[in-house]
């Protein structure tokens, strides 16, 4: 007796134990069943409310079968079932391979991964439009039909028209029979294609998103746009840089009674700057800057009476090539390397004045001829810059050193000045 009821034990747990898969979809839906055909593009499911087809678009994983063991004295395990024998049950769950008794086991049914409301709501819309498609498909074959059967009867009556004339009543209808209208049938699976365009489901088909999911739906399409703006409008750029340019200068004031003064400060300068890229790291283009030099005031006794007074200014323009190296270029705050060489042309003016006897015992200032010292000479500079881009557009910091050699009157002037500016950039 007791084998009986092992075997019929064995037999009503086979359904259960061979094909069973458990298909979890992407919109969190998992549905139990075993796949009777699994076609390119559409998986056919044998489910306990019946079979379903289900877009492979729509699979996100399929997982290992599971059953749920319930016991006779309480309590229930969970799991893959492994060996199954006449006194023996082993099962793989999460704690590990546990081995049940046959004769504590009270019944074993598939695990629905607690989700069977969902899924059977899943599959009942499913089965409802199927049949529908089903329903459109059989209405079109017999409007096929009836149109076919009419139009024959309309050659009968045509045939019999001719031979005996024709009746201004019901028969002109049969002669001349109007043509039906044929609906198509609405379409409720979209297929993958290699095309481009992409068929968007009913409104009553979405599947409801979590709030994680739908986080994770939004930064995928903005990944996608900045993708896409990247790679239509990240070829080149331009850029404006304003900020500051600090200078040390020595000024050989022999000429003026005086001996080489000290001549440093800050000033406003700017470029601009054209870029092209190369590869996503390497950036490659020019820049033409102009800065200004300080101002500054020296005054020299040249006697008991008479003053020297002496005002400097300048200005530099920079025409360079530079180069960009993108240390990191998948964040928003990227940063670079900068460097480039080129030729710097710098002017410093001298404007001398004499405070003397003007006769008749009158004092006064006499403005004498301004002195240009002019340089010209190679230059280098090099640097770090960084930006955050927002859309198009990169707003940013940038720190660059110049390497310049005066002549002339400022031979012993500082070869090092710094270039620090706020950049803003856009792509085009």
């Amino acid at each position: 007796m007791k084998r009986f009821l092992f075997f019929t034990f064995i037999l009503l747990l086979l359904p259960l134990l061979c094909g069973a898969e458990a298909i979890k979809l992407k919109n969190g839906t998992i549905i139990n069943g075993s796949i009777l055909d699994r076609g390119e593009y559409i998986l056919r499911v044998q489910t306990a409310y019946g079979p379903i087809s289900i877009n492979q678009r729509e699979v996100e994983t399929i997982m290992p079968d599971l059953h749920r063991v319930l016991l006779k004295g309480g309590g229930e395990f969970v799991g893959t079932v492994v060996d199954l024998d006449e006194f023996n049950l082993s099962l793989n769950t999460d704690s590990g391979l546990v081995n049940i008794d046959v004769a504590d086991i009270s019944s074993m049914e598939v695990y629905d991964y607690e989700s069977a409301e969902k899924q059977q709501k899943y599959i009942s819309k499913k089965q409802e439009i199927e049949q529908a498609a089903k329903e459109e498909e059989e209405n079109k074959a017999a409007q096929k039909q009836t149109v076919a059967a009419e139009g024959a009867l309309a050659v009968q009556n045509a045939k019999t028209v001719s031979d005996g004339g024709l009746a201004f009543d019901d028969d002109l209808e049969r002669v001349f029979p109007s043509k039906p209208e044929v609906v198509e049938p609405k379409i409720t699976y979209k297929y993958h294609t290699n095309q481009e365009t992409k068929s968007e489901p009913e409104e009553d088909e979405k599947p409801v998103l979590t709030e994680a999911e739908k986080k994770q739906e939004e930064q995928e399409e903005a990944l996608i746009t900045a993708q896409m703006k990247k790679k239509d409008t990240g070829k080149n750029y331009f850029a404006v840089n304003v900020g500051a340019l600090t200078s040390n200068l020595k000024i050989n004031m022999a000429d003026y009674g005086g001996n080489e003064e000290k001549s440093d400060g800050t000033n406003v300068a700017f470029s601009l700057v054209y870029m092209r890229k190369l590869t996503n790291r390497l950036w490659l283009g020019g820049a033409m800057g102009y800065g200004m030099l300080p101002k500054k005031d020296f005054e020299y006794a040249l006697n008991a009476t008479d003053k020297m007074y002496v005002e400097t200014s300048g200005q530099v323009y920079d025409i360079n090539m530079l180069a960009n190296f993108y240390l990191n270029t998948q964040n928003a705050l990227r940063f670079y390397l900068t460097g480039g060489a080129g030729y710097t042309s710098a002017s410093v003016d001298l404007s001398p004045s004499e405070y003397k006897d003007l006769g008749s015992g009158t004092w006064g200032w006499i403005t004498k001829e301004t002195n240009t010292a002019n340089n010209g000479n190679i230059n280098a500079v090099f640097g770090l810059g960084a930006e955050y881009a927002i859309d198009d557009i990169n707003l940013g910091l940038e720190v660059k050193g110049k390497y310049f050699a005066f002549k002339n009157e400022l031979e012993n002037s500082s070869k090092i000045s710094i270039y620090t500016t706020l950049k803003a950039s856009w792509f085009f």
